[in-house]
């Protein structure tokens, strides 16, 4: 990708954020040495980046739309895993790419531009830490690709291995949480108050990082045997510390309830709300870029689970065109009721998360609800306003919260029980079980199994927020939580790269050095 090419992209888009409006200082004749002339425009350069994340890094779902919860998946789901097809298991990662490019566009201007040195490091710490997000999702996604590290690259650059990708989204991710502040002390260049979570900010970096140690530990059994050295103990020992030190840091709290955490948590904006992107009230953005853009955005599953009554001119009976459903006695077992005296307790989150579940499952509705519960845990539907698509959904007008407190929590309890820290771990899974009513931890729930247990409770916590595939894989529960052909693969299969992405083939033409996933490339 060209300098010239990069610096039109930038100076393109720089009027249609969402946030401030920002202005970049007039030139007659703009050049990529004369772009960056002081903290405005480094400002507002940094602005476009996170424009281009929000427009473009949630936009591939494979493969952690595999991992999602369902109690249906349809007979030609990839879920299913379909060797016979690998083009459905193929995705470009071009629009990453870009962002990383922009982001490397940054960096050099960074230094040279007058500013104190916290200023230069907050700025500093943005880019790193867009990048580790980046290559957060690569790795985990696509596993071997290209690194571009510092520079904006002319030439081919040769894939490097998935334990690679993630080692160098380490180090930048500790790089940004060194240099960025805490989202309390975050301010702009003229010294106002950032309120968007949307802004790397310390415990964004926090969060990030102790995710990314914990894939590497964790997922120790796909990497190939001459990297399989490394010391995963050090890893978890490491995202408990990390984890730690966001969980303390006073910054962040849980919501109240399971009801808050629907229409407040997940909405954006709130103290439970560590990194999220700013879709709310964007969508007008979105659509100017194209008709169908704003409904194509995937940023969360809600889509693929919601109908009525929070999607506007669907009935209850369109819960049977829902592509993944889960059974009301599933989300009973889930969210179980319990006898304390004389008092009836029911997680919070049954009803939080899904609509009127027990008068919803009552037989005589068997033949319009199919037995499926009726998931709304996405409350603010968008809707159309004019032209032909009025009152048409558009997506829901939400957030997406990319990491909050709960996951932090509920991270720290496994890496507490891989430590043997179990006291920990308990303290850890019952701070969430305790928000929801829900039955305290005993050691016989699940034949005693505590990280099971935790895995089972990130599942009911994290619901359809994007988290499961990535919490099965790291865990090495693919034989008994995932679907179809994907809990019979070898592992062999394993190394050979099942659990990630093929690469598109447009990535050929733009990188000749760039490789095919070695699994699909035997399919293909």
């Amino acid at each position: 990708m060209k300098y010239y090419y990069l610096l039109v992209l930038l100076l393109s888009f720089l009027f249609l954020s969402c946030e401030d409006t920002l202005r970049m200082i007039p030139e007659n004749s703009v050049t990529f040495e004369n772009a960056f002339e002081n903290e405005h425009e480094i400002e507002i350069g940094l602005l476009t980046v996170e424009r281009y994340v929000r427009k473009s890094l949630f936009l591939t779902t494979r493969p952690t739309d595999y991992g999602e919860y369902t109690d249906y998946r349809y007979k030609g789901d990839n879920g299913l895993l379909k060797e016979s097809n690998p083009q459905a298991y193929t995705a470009t990662w071009y629009h990453y790419y870009e962002i990383i490019a922009l982001a490397n566009v940054m960096l050099p201007h960074i230094d040279k531009v007058e500013m104190s040195q916290d200023r230069r490091d907050f700025y500093k710490g943005q880019v790193y830490f867009t990048k580790a997000l980046v290559y957060a999702e690569l790795g985990r996604k696509w596993g071997d690709c290209p690194i571009i590290k510092e520079e904006v690259e002319f030439d081919p650059i040769s894939p490097s291995s998935w334990v690679q990708v993630i080692d160098y989204a380490i180090a930048l991710a500790s790089e940004a949480e060194r240099l960025l502040p805490s989202y309390s002390s975050m301010t702009d260049y003229k010294g106002n108050a950032i309120t968007y979570k949307s802004t790397p900010n310390k415990g964004a970096a926090q969060a990030l990082l102790a995710h990314l140690c914990a894939w590497k530990a964790g997922c120790k059994y796909m990497a190939q045997p001459e990297e399989a050295t490394y010391d995963e103990q050090a890893l978890w020992v490491k995202a408990d510390s990390v984890c730690t030190a966001l969980i303390t840091s006073g910054t962040y709290e849980l919501a109240n309830n399971p009801e808050n955490v629907c229409t407040s948590s997940l909405v954006g904006d709130d103290p439970e709300s560590i990194y999220e992107i700013v879709l709310r009230d964007c969508w007008n953005e979105l659509e100017s870029e194209s008709p169908m853009s704003a409904h194509d955005i995937p940023y969360c599953f809600g889509r693929m689970y919601q109908t009525w009554p929070v999607i506007p001119g669907e009935g209850a009976g369109d819960i049977s065109n829902c592509e993944w459903k889960i059974l009301s006695s599933s989300v009973c077992e889930m969210y179980p009721q319990r006898i304390t005296g004389k008092d009836t307790i029911t997680d919070l989150r049954r009803d939080a998360y899904f609509y009127k579940v027990d008068s919803m499952a009552h037989d005589t509705l068997q033949h319009i609800t199919g037995g499926y519960a009726y998931s709304w845990k996405w409350r603010l539907p968008r809707v159309a306003t004019s032209g032909w698509q009025a009152g048409r959904f558009i997506n829901f007008d939400q957030n997406r919260i990319v990491f909050r407190l709960a996951d932090i929590i509920l991270l720290r309890a496994e890496c507490r029980a891989r430590l043997g820290n179990n006291e920990g771990a308990i303290a850890d899974l019952n701070t969430i079980r305790e928000r929801a009513d829900a039955e305290l931890y005993n050691s016989s729930e699940y034949g005693g199994d505590l990280r099971y247990a935790i895995f089972k409770e990130r599942e009911k916590e994290l619901l359809m927020e994007g988290c499961r595939w990535y919490d099965v894989i790291r865990n090495g529960y693919y034989k008994t939580e995932l679907y179809g052909g994907f809990r019979n693969v070898s592992k062999q299969d394993i190394l050979d790269g099942v659990f990630f992405n093929a690469v598109d083939n447009n990535e050929f033409s733009e990188n000749p050095l760039a490789r095919q996933n070695t699994y699909w490339l035997k399919r293909m």
